[in-house]
């Protein structure tokens, strides 16, 4: 059986010769053009069936859907007898025949705007599916979000910046930190790595935390200033290890790893050398300023965590004034407030420490 979408009679379905190629619908849903070779025997029309104006042969939707209308249209009549291998179908022909005559009994049928409606029908489906997608969405990354905080709580906790719902001390002076590396910075602090060093060497060290290479070039060696600074940025690199491990092991991912290219620059320009000897092939001067900056924001935190009245806060002090000459413009830190968040920073008020 097939439904004529086009009778052939004038071009292009007309042949050379004259004779119609007409252009129908086979109940596969393939669409092809029949010669006189395909008749044998004269054809007679089974039945009518009104093809919308929006149809398109080359839309498989279509096809499909044109294709079913025409089965249902002629569901339960008698099509002549059964082709080879329809026998054994026949018990799930008639079932499926009987269905068809219910949805053809239908008073949806009568309607007018069918077509329509069953296209609105089917774009609410749509929607319908998409809101339940993106809810799935949001309702997973929620639980994600739920999830994370509660392997940070789990990472503080065994550090000890936490007890149960209470913040200690240490988990104080945690929260005085404001840096992608904070939770290295307070390890180095509890630890004291940055004890006994001069304001110079202190922002050398320091400079790991805050500074960050635009390209990775593991095979240059790193310039180093003298001094113990050299050790104390292998024992900062070996405490990131420590909480780098914790991390994996709570399936978290913060703390990059520390970057000791400015340490050298960082700690020649607290020594008052010029600008012209500090800066490198690549480290332009807008960077250069950017760096220190950052890295004297940073030192003013470590004052205020390191607390009032300890050597660290007043070395950390004069590391920020011994930065803060030449083309870096920056005042002078005299009086630092209160451990808390920066002004308009209230989104860390919500972390444990």
């Amino acid at each position: 059986m097939a439904v004529v979408l086009d009778p052939g009679i004038g071009a292009p379905g007309r042949r050379a010769d004259g004779l119609p190629v007409p252009l129908v619908l086979t109940a596969g849903r393939q669409v092809r053009r029949l010669s006189a070779a395909d008749f044998p025997v004269p054809v007679q029309p089974i039945d009518r069936i009104r093809i919308p104006n929006w149809f398109s042969a080359r839309s498989p939707k279509h096809r499909r859907d044109l294709a079913a209308s025409v089965l249902t249209k002629l569901a339960g009549r008698d099509k002549g007898p059964p082709r080879r291998g329809q026998a054994a179908q026949a018990p799930g022909q008639e079932e499926i025949a009987a269905l068809r005559r219910r949805v053809r009994g239908h008073p949806c049928h009568e309607c007018p705007d069918l077509d329509e409606h069953a296209r609105h029908a089917e774009r609410r489906a749509r929607l319908e599916r998409e809101v339940r997608r993106l809810e799935t969405t949001v309702a997973g990354r929620s639980h994600m979000i739920a999830r994370t905080f509660t392997r940070v709580c789990a990472v503080l906790a065994r550090l000890g910046y936490t007890q149960g719902d209470q913040v200690t001390d240490a988990g104080r002076r945690l929260a005085c930190l404001y840096t992608e590396l904070d939770l290295l910075a307070a390890e180095c602090l509890r630890r004291g790595l940055w004890d006994g060093l001069s304001p110079a060497d202190l922002a050398a060290c320091v400079s790991a935390l805050t500074f960050e290479s635009r390209t990775a070039e593991a095979a240059t060696p790193v310039r180093l200033p003298g001094g113990p600074v050299a050790d104390v940025l292998a024992a900062t690199v070996s405490v990131w290890r420590e909480l780098d491990d914790l991390e994996t092991e709570n399936r978290l991912s913060f703390l990059r790893e520390p970057d000791p290219g400015f340490a050298w620059a960082a700690h020649a320009w607290a020594r008052g050398k010029p600008l012209e000897s500090v800066l490198g092939p690549d480290l332009t001067p807008g960077d250069f300023v950017r760096a220190v900056k950052q890295l004297m924001d940073l030192l003013g935190q470590v004052a205020v965590a390191a607390g009032p009245g300890t050597p660290l806060r007043s070395t950390a002090l004069k590391a920020v004034d011994a930065l803060g000459h030449g083309v870096v413009t920056y005042s002078s830190v005299e009086e630092l407030p209160a451990a808390g968040p920066p002004p308009g920073d209230t989104a860390r008020d919500t972390l444990p420490a």
